[in-house]
């Protein structure tokens, strides 16, 4: 249209991913939602831009985002740079992690980040004869998780909550139950000592 019509042309406003990615747990690679995501480090432009909207809005949080139930975020339309990621969850199961992501102005920057979960893992073993005891039941007492054992009566109990004294349980049918007590510093992975269950 021309300008005789009396109406300006008006470009639309394409907003563009900048920085997107996911949050999978450390060992499964699983998507978690509901993880809190924030920009924790930001370019000088980002920051003053950040600044400024909440001179007028300020409780707004446009550097904080959920994940959702594919465990994905994104953000639109930053300044180039180099930002901060941090990754949390209200959960004690998962350590918090941080990574650092480039955004540049012609592509989308990806950040995929692994929660470590506080984990678990072993061996159980029958007597007479040694050999791996499959379908065991491992069961941490006081919060419930339970797992069974493989073919080759290895197991992981994951995620779990951390502790200095936590203790597992172990059971079998025509076996006598065992416990093991294991120390498990949050977001780590902590081999519990071998157990042989005993015929009963």
């Amino acid at each position: 249209m021309g300008a005789s019509s009396g109406i300006l042309p008006i470009d639309p406003i394409r907003h563009r991913a900048a920085l997107a990615g996911r949050v999978l747990d450390g060992l499964d690679q699983r998507p978690l939602p509901d993880v809190l995501v924030e920009i924790v480090g930001a370019p000088d432009a980002y920051r003053a831009r950040l600044e400024a909207l909440r001179q007028g809005q300020p409780g707004a949080t446009p550097d904080r985002l959920a994940t959702d139930r594919n465990g994905a975020f994104r953000w639109l339309d930053l300044p180039a740079g180099t930002y901060t990621l941090r990754a949390s969850l209200s959960d004690p199961r998962y350590a918090a992690v941080t990574m650092e992501a480039t955004v540049t102005a012609d592509a989308v920057a990806c950040a995929d980040l692994l929660l470590a979960p506080t984990a678990v893992t072993g061996n159980v073993s029958a007597d007479q004869p040694l050999n791996p005891l499959a379908m065991a039941r491992a069961r941490m007492l006081d919060s419930g998780e339970v797992t069974f054992t493989a073919a080759d009566g290895s197991f992981t109990l994951s995620p779990v909550e951390p502790g200095a004294a936590r203790i597992i349980e172990f059971s079998a049918r025509g076996y006598i139950t065992a416990t093991r007590t294991v120390v498990l510093p949050q977001g780590q992975t902590t081999a519990a000592p071998a157990i042989t269950l005993l015929h009963s």
